[in-house]
């Protein structure tokens, strides 16, 4: 491969690549650090990416291992939940918006309490939209495995938002409207 082939197959998939790596790590410059490791392995391998279906998949799977290990390492990953809040003028638009912030911190909490391999599952089908075959690719598993452990990611994740959110009325949901507000 040459570096010019390099620069127009390899070099776009910078944006994906730096969003799922966010996804682990929770904080920007490692994500760029780990994209940039990324990008160094695969320039001292391009001459075997030939070989390979799908560099995406390959560079997917290389991003998602090395922030696993970069995990391991640290053995705490910061959690930065904080959302950006669009500036509007009408109070009500305000308040929905706290609401939608409110809502997605909530799934992604549930999200990030569920187990490997099925926090990635969800994660590549649901945020980044990865097909099934995309994601058997990245993470070398069988598609019925990847449908099944996305259905029990999914049913955990609402179970989890139903029971600690949502269960209206209970004393529970009372106190943590309390703490948000």
């Amino acid at each position: 491969m040459t570096a010019e082939t390099f620069k127009e197959n390899i070099l776009p998939l910078n944006r994906k690549l730096q969003g799922f790596a966010y996804r682990f790590m929770q904080d920007m410059d490692d994500a760029k650090d780990i994209v940039q490791e990324i990008y160094v392995k695969l320039w001292n391998m391009r001459s075997d990416l030939d070989k390979y279906n799908s560099v995406e998949a390959l560079s997917m799977r290389m991003t998602r291992n090395l922030c696993l290990d970069k995990i391991k390492l640290k053995k705490t990953v910061s959690i930065n939940s904080v959302l950006k809040e669009e500036g509007t003028d009408d109070h009500i638009k305000k308040e929905k918006q706290t609401e939608v912030n409110i809502a997605v911190l909530r799934a992604k909490s549930a999200i990030d309490k569920l187990d490997e391999p099925q926090k990635t599952i969800m994660s590549l089908r649901d945020i980044e939209g990865y097909d099934y075959d995309e994601i058997a690719q990245i993470l070398n598993m069988n598609i019925n495995t990847i449908r099944v452990s996305l259905s029990r990611a999914r049913k955990k994740v609402r179970e989890f938002l139903l029971n600690n959110y949502y269960s209206y009325g209970s004393e529970k949901n009372k106190s943590s409207v309390r703490e948000i507000l």
